[in-house]
Parts: structure tokens; sequence; C-alpha cells
């Protein structure tokens, strides 16, 4: 009886509550956030796992949670996590709206002001790289438009030279033959065509250096380089030909940073971006979008940066003596191609720098000697029991 009496007691002994931490609060919210998705999506849940869930809430609010429902909770939470993969609770964080805290600067900064909640940090971020990317393509446009003049000026300046060159020689002929017979009139006529079309030429190459000149003032302001030599020299008319040679060589100069470093070095950027905006479209999709997605795209368009500069870099000093023009092509879709699949340029790179050092490795030599004279001895052991048959 006794006894009896005693179980009784212990079973009528109210089990020990506790009020849960903050941490475990959170946790409890989270698994509502799970449940709400696989409920969402259809997915197939045990029942007991949605019951631990609903228990689990209601004695956090009535503060009757115990050491019990904690441990059955923690497990079914597990259990939740497994059944959203590859969703992760944090992906699923960043695709709810959150409230705003109030109408702050920060929040008239982006324009949430009257706003009850603002967009999702997964919208936030695909936005912000959206506007990233157009940026970007507007100033490579601009990048590239004045590439193209630049370029196009120094290359029919090039085709004046060489035409006033070819027009100098007949010229030289034509004087010859006028020596020795002056009045005959097809040459004299030949001559003057020629001549004439030799200073249409030459006004034409003056003008296109009279409009390469402002072009390369531009690249100094905007480069910070401050005045250059070509300055002072057109200054002074005798000295024009020595001015319009300066104008050319700085151009050619300019011309060719642009074409190895700056368009190289954005078209890897670009396509950066490109292949971001691609993987995020397909991450928000499948709601596997979280905070920490943002390091690794941060970090992906650096390395298209990287990517594009590389293979300026590397074309230019291959292709250095063809600088102008369409040519110039060639790198930068090199270096777009380098910034979208940069894993394939840095596995290329990765193998090109094993066999390079592998090869003067004294490791990998001594063990090729070592194999070797295995492979010496091995025959010649054949060698002698050959013999002996």
């Amino acid at each position: 009886m006794n006894e009896q009496h005693n179980h009784q007691n212990v079973e009528s002994k109210p089990r020990l509550a506790y009020e849960i931490s903050p941490e475990m609060s959170s946790s409890i919210q989270r698994a509502e956030l799970i449940l709400s998705y696989i409920i969402n999506q259809g997915l197939d849940i045990n029942e007991e796992l949605v019951s631990i869930v609903v228990n689990s809430k209601y004695l956090s609010q009535k503060k009757e949670f115990t050491p019990e429902a904690e441990v059955k909770f923690r497990m079914a939470y597990k259990e939740l996590t497994k059944i959203i993969k590859p969703v992760t609770v944090e992906s699923l964080l960043s695709s709810r709206p959150k409230p705003i805290a109030g109408d702050g600067a920060f929040e008239k900064v982006l324009g949430f002001v009257g706003m009850k909640e603002r967009n999702a940090f997964s919208h936030i971020s695909a936005r912000g790289y959206t506007i990233g990317t157009i940026i970007t393509m507007i100033f490579l446009l601009v990048v590239q438009i004045y590439f193209y003049i630049g370029s196009t000026r120094l290359s029919n300046i090039s085709e004046c030279e060489l035409q006033l060159e070819e027009k100098q020689n007949r010229l030289n002929e034509l004087l010859l033959v006028k020596e020795i017979s002056e009045d005959n009139n097809a040459i004299n006529n030949e001559y003057d065509k020629v001549f004439n079309s030799y200073l249409e030429i030459d006004n034409k190459r003056k003008s296109n250096i009279e409009m390469l000149s402002p072009w390369t003032r531009r690249v100094r302001a905007v480069t910070f380089t401050g005045a250059f030599k070509t300055d002072t020299i057109a200054l002074n008319s005798k000295n024009s030909g020595q001015a319009n040679t300066a104008i050319v060589q700085e151009a050619k100069s300019y011309v060719w940073i642009i074409g190895v470093y700056f368009l190289p070095l954005l078209y890897g950027i670009i396509g950066g971006f490109t292949f971001v905006l691609r993987e995020i479209n397909e991450e928000i999709k499948n709601m596997t979008f979280s905070e920490g997605s943002n390091v690794k795209y941060l970090l992906r368009i650096l390395l298209g940066a990287i990517a594009g500069l590389s293979v300026g870099l590397f074309w230019g000093d291959i292709e250095h003596t063809s600088q102008l023009g369409l040519s110039n092509l060639s790198p930068m879709l090199l270096a777009f191609l380098g910034g979208y699949c940069v894993e394939y340029l840095l596995q290329f790179i990765e193998k090109v720098a094993n066999m390079f050092f592998k090869k003067y490795d004294p490791e990998n030599s001594s063990k090729d000697k070592t194999q070797k004279d295995n492979e010496n001895c091995n025959k010649n052991k054949n060698v002698n029991s050959d013999n002996k048959q």
C-alpha cells in the first residue's frame, strides 16, 4: 500500500517547466516557416512531425516547455531540414519580405518610406545585381564607342600614309619622265592628277589628325594625366609635322592601353554579371538563395574581372603589332567568355601550371629516374633469362 501511494505521488508531481531561450523561440518560428513551405509545395511529411512543432509552439507560449519537449522538437527540426533540401532555412528567410522598423534615413534612401514591409532580401539582391549590370554595360558601351572612334581615325591615318607613299613614288617616277620629255602632255596630265590626289589624301590625313587631337585630350582629362607635350608643340606652326606625329603616337598608346587593359576588364566583369544573373534567377525560382550567396556572387564578379584582365594582357603580348580596328574584338570575346566561364579558365591555368612545375620538380624527376632504372633492370633480367634458356 505504501509503495502504491508513493508511486501515485511521484506521478502526480508536475514536470519541470521553464522559459525557453530566444534561440529556441527563433527555432520554433523557423520550424513554422519550414512547415508552411512543405505544405505549399505539397511535399510528403509525417503527421507526428507536424504535431511536435505545433505542440512546441503552444507549450512555449504557455511557458510549459519541458526538456522532453525540447528534445522531441530538436529531432523533429532536424528531420524537417532534411525534407526541404536543397532549400535551407536561410534561403527561406531570404525569400520572405521583412517588416520595416520605421521611416529612417536608410528607408528614405531605398524608397521604403510609407511601406509596411520591404521586399525580400533575394529580390533586393537581384535588383542590385541588375543595376550593377546596367551601369557596367553603359560604361562599357561608352568606352567601346570611344575606343572605336580613336582606332578608326588611327586606321584612316595609316591608310592615308600608305596611299601618300604610293603617290609620292609615282610622282617621283613621273618627274624623271618629265625631265626627259617635257612636252609630253599625257605625262603632264597624269602628274597633275596624281599631285591633286596626293593633296586630297594629305588633307584627309590632316583632318583625321585634327579630329584625333581632342580625342587624346579627353582621354587625358579622364585619366588625369595632365598636359602633354603635343599641346606645346601644336602652338608652334613651324613644328606642325612634329605635332601631328606626336598626336598620332599619343593616340596609339591610348588605344593600346584601352584595348589591352580597360575593355577586357569590363568585358570580364560583364561576363561575371551575366553568370550571376543567370544563377540568381534559378536560385530565386528554386528558393535556394541565401545571404551567403552574395559573397559567392561578389567573388565571382571579381574573378571575372581578373580573368578578363588576364586575357587582355596575354593577348596584348601576343598581338602587340595589331592593336587597331576590329582585330581587338577577339580578345574582348575571350575576356567575356573568361568572365562567364571562369572555372574552365582556372582549370586550364592550373593544368598548365602543374605541367610546368611538374617538369622542374626534383621529386618528380627523381621518381621518373627511379622508374626508368627499374624498367631497365627488368629488361636486363628478361634478357638474361632468355640467354640462359
